[in-house]
């Protein structure tokens, strides 16, 4: 019949470890729950532009402000002379380059980002202690033992100390916590984002907007009749497409913030060597 030693209660005082390597820690896929850049400028430049299909409308609304004073009796108002109207087709423009376009922008959130860390290979990090080790409800060996030729029907000790121990080494295949290790935050800065040249950029519908300038106007006083001549101009513009060519981008950002990281870890091949372990004190041992 097989026997087996229980151990209820196990403490070791303390211990050091003179050499631990771990062949490799396999990181999973990272999980980011937010990033954020602060203080993010970017220059951008193009070495030409071209538009095409270049058309200008230019309207211009006429108006009289007119004011009559006869002394006993006085009035004012405003009429309205109608409008002209009347188009430029510039066809294709050309611009030969742009200059450095300064941008700033505060703050950048971006949320629910994930990524995949490369295994890190042959960990050396020296030695360790330890102290304060207790194992409770201990079964030695798991499957039991068997003694030919010497029974025993039951042994109990209450209480066993040795002084200090020794191993010469200690491996264990695969190590694998059930959680993650999550990390609050980190950050980074300030950062410096090289010049890189782009491919061409080109739109992909129609640019219209339109522009107001300031309302001039032409005064007219006749001593008891007068009023003042108006005319609004507004340009509509409409590009059918701009092109950007030989763009270049560069800028920099002042921090970056990584929120809640969490990051699968998978520890194989711990390789434990020359321990030395203190007092080692075990309780209630039955055979």
């Amino acid at each position: 019949m097989a026997q087996t030693v229980n151990i209820a209660q196990a403490a070791i005082a303390s211990g050091a470890v003179a050499d631990i390597k771990i062949e490799e820690i396999v990181l999973g896929g990272v999980t980011i729950g937010q990033l954020t850049l602060e203080g993010t400028t970017l220059d951008i430049a193009a070495a030409s532009a071209a538009l095409q299909a270049v058309r200008i409308v230019i309207n211009l609304d006429f108006a009289f402000d007119w004011w009559i004073n006869l002394g006993f009796w006085s009035d004012s108002g405003t009429a309205s002379l109608g409008s002209l109207s009347f188009a430029l087709d510039l066809g294709n423009v050309s611009i030969p380059s742009l200059g450095n376009i300064p941008l700033s922008v505060p703050n950048i959130a971006i949320a629910n980002l994930s990524a995949v860390v490369a295994p890190i290979a042959a960990a050396d990090l020296g030695g360790g202690t330890f102290s304060a080790l207790s194992a409770t409800n201990i079964v030695v060996p798991k499957n039991g033992f068997t003694l030919t030729g010497f029974a025993v029907g039951g042994v109990t000790i209450a209480n066993v100390e040795v002084p200090e121990a020794a191993a010469a080494a200690v491996s264990i295949q695969d190590f694998h916590p059930n959680g993650n290790l999550v990390l609050p935050n980190a950050s980074l800065g300030p950062l410096q984002i090289p010049s890189v040249t782009t491919a061409d950029v080109e739109t992909t519908a129609a640019i219209g907007f339109n522009g107001n300038a300031t309302q001039q106007g032409l005064g007219l006083n006749l001593g008891v009749l007068g009023g003042t001549f108006d005319v609004t101009p507004t340009a509509y513009v409409s590009i059918g497409s701009l092109q950007l060519q030989g763009v270049s981008l560069s800028g920099s950002v002042a921090k970056a913030i990584l929120d809640n990281i969490g990051v699968p870890v998978d520890i194989r091949g711990i390789n434990l060597s020359t321990i030395d372990i203190g007092q080692i004190t075990a309780a209630n041992i039955t055979l």
